[in-house]
This record gives C-alpha cells, sequence and structure tokens, in this order.
C-alpha cells in the first residue's frame, strides 16, 4: 500500500495561476488566525479562572487611547496658580478647583474663613 506524502512538499505551487495562489494564500491565514483566536480563546478563560484578564494588541496597531486622546498630542491644559496656601506649611497650596484640601477643611472646622488662605497678589494696575 502506498503511503501518503506527510509534508507540502507534495504540493506543486508551481502548476497553480497566480489567482490560485492568491486563493490558498487567503485560506492558509484565515485558517491560522482561526487557530490563533481559539487558543487566545483558551488562555482568556484560563487566566479569568486564575483572577487575570489577558489583553492583546496585534503588532504594528497602536494600543486604543482611553478617553479619547490622541497619541503624541500635548496637553493643552495649563497650569493653574495657587489660590490659597496653608500658613502652617506653605508648600502646600490649593488652587480653589477641585476638592478641598484637607488641611483647609480643618482650618474652616475652626473656624477661620476661606478668605484667611488667600494667596497675596497683585491686582492689575498695582505694584508688585
Amino acid at each position: 500500500m502506498a503511503r501518503a506524502p506527510q509534508g507540502i512538499e507534495h504540493l506543486n505551487l508551481e502548476n497553480l495561476s497566480d489567482e490560485q495562489l492568491r486563493e490558498l494564500q487567503t485560506h492558509v491565514k484565515d485558517t491560522i488566525d482561526e487557530r490563533v483566536r481559539n487558543r487566545l480563546d483558551e488562555y482568556r478563560r484560563i487566566a479569568r479562572d486564575a483572577g487575570y484578564e489577558l489583553t492583546l494588541t496585534r503588532i504594528g496597531e497602536e494600543p486604543r487611547r482611553r478617553r479619547g486622546r490622541s497619541v503624541g498630542r500635548e496637553d493643552r491644559r495649563s497650569e493653574i496658580a495657587p489660590k490659597y496656601r496653608n500658613p502652617e506649611n506653605p508648600t502646600e497650596t490649593w488652587t480653589g478647583r477641585g476638592r478641598e484640601p484637607k488641611w483647609l477643611q480643618h482650618q474652616i472646622a475652626a473656624g477661620k474663613s476661606r478668605e484667611d488662605f488667600l494667596i497675596d497678589r497683585p491686582r492689575s494696575g498695582e505694584a508688585a
């Protein structure tokens, strides 16, 4: 009984047309992609069972950015000058935006006003 060839060496690619070769190439790529997807699904299940999340990025693709920020764009937000300063620790300042800092909360709870901690800045037209 004749034995069937084991490798792909028995394929005579020279006799295939260009279109047939492209079709074969597409079929091979699709088959490999399907195998990779199946293995990835298996690896994701294993990772999830172990308490991990598996994410992959195709080589050559930029990772997806969250919050819509595009790659290479500079942060257009300018720095905001502090408006309030802790007299007990002058390195602690607050711009007046966002959550009020603990040091200011404690001072206000002790009976002081927020205006007591304003940083003195010359107004427009005044000398420094």
